[in-house]
């Protein structure tokens, strides 16, 4: 068998494997993203008074952060089976091609969650405001209260202002991050919850402590009695009004995004070796 062919049959029983084993993973992670989801709405609606407004926009910050909860103890949780030798060895010899498996870790373990937690947060958020309404209202009978909107997750994803660098630096670190997680299931094992985060801190500092060293030898901020009072991380500038900096972010950020599923596949092609 070739190590990229694709068979739909060994695809389909592939998926029917995975959920046979971790089915309770799926279950347990959707019915807990939902309830704290509910119950973080519903604290908030319940220790706010009458002149309170909370926009579909403001829900934004819970969101993105349940999104990082969600791709550090979720999303990093990747070729679990590969973790323990009895489950390696049972896992490896499964009929399927390496990158059959690597496709099924990627629908059910990346993109699926994802999917899922847009569905289950939205469901979570605005059942919240339906059950504080109905306690205040129907059972308090209190009428003067918070102005809530529930949810619409489009206006999560909705741009404002100009399209220009910054945007696809922003895009670039929320699709980069699930991806780092799922890359660090299979190169750190059952610890990539904490190391790859650690990872990624220590090559951000590596990167902006080299470009501040560099800026500082090679442009210094003077002041107007000669001596250095800053680094400017203007300059110097590649583009019209787009710093270094800025470029070498941008281009790091999006090798972050495509390089780990190069890096993850080869990885478990060396482990069917």
């Amino acid at each position: 068998m070739n190590a990229n062919s694709i068979s739909l049959q060994r695809l389909k029983n592939l998926f029917r494997y995975e959920w046979a084993m971790d089915k309770r993973f799926y279950l347990l992670g959707t019915i807990g993203v939902f309830m704290i989801s509910f119950g973080i709405f519903l604290t908030i609606w319940f220790n706010n008074i009458e002149g309170f407004v909370w926009g579909t926009m403001d829900y934004s910050s819970i969101f993105f952060s349940g999104f990082v909860f969600l791709s550090v103890f979720g999303i990093s949780q990747s070729f679990i089976d590969l973790r323990e030798k009895n489950t390696a060895i049972r896992y490896l010899t499964l009929p399927g091609s390496t990158m059959e498996k690597f496709l099924v870790q990627v629908v059910l373990r990346m993109i699926f969650p994802w999917v899922l937690y847009h569905i289950v947060f939205w469901l979570g958020a605005n059942f919240s405001v339906d059950v504080y309404y109905f306690i205040q209202q129907s059972l308090l009978g209190k009428t003067a209260l918070p102005e809530i909107y529930k949810l619409e997750l489009l206006s999560l994803f909705r741009l404002t202002g100009t399209i220009d660098i910054g945007y696809w630096i922003l895009i670039g670190l929320i699709a980069s991050l699930p991806v780092l997680m799922f890359m660090g299931g299979i190169v750190f094992g059952k610890w990539s919850f904490i190391a790859m985060p650690i990872a990624i801190i220590l090559f951000a500092g590596l990167m902006f402590g080299s470009y501040y060293a560099l800026s500082w030898l090679i442009y210094p901020a003077i002041s107007s009695s000669g001596s250095v009072v800053g680094i400017p991380i203007g300059n110097p500038e590649v583009f019209d009004g787009v710093p270094l900096f800025i470029l070498v972010c941008l281009i790091l950020i999006w090798f972050a995004v495509f390089l780990p599923f190069v890096i993850t596949y080869l990885k478990l092609k060396e482990r069917e070796v």
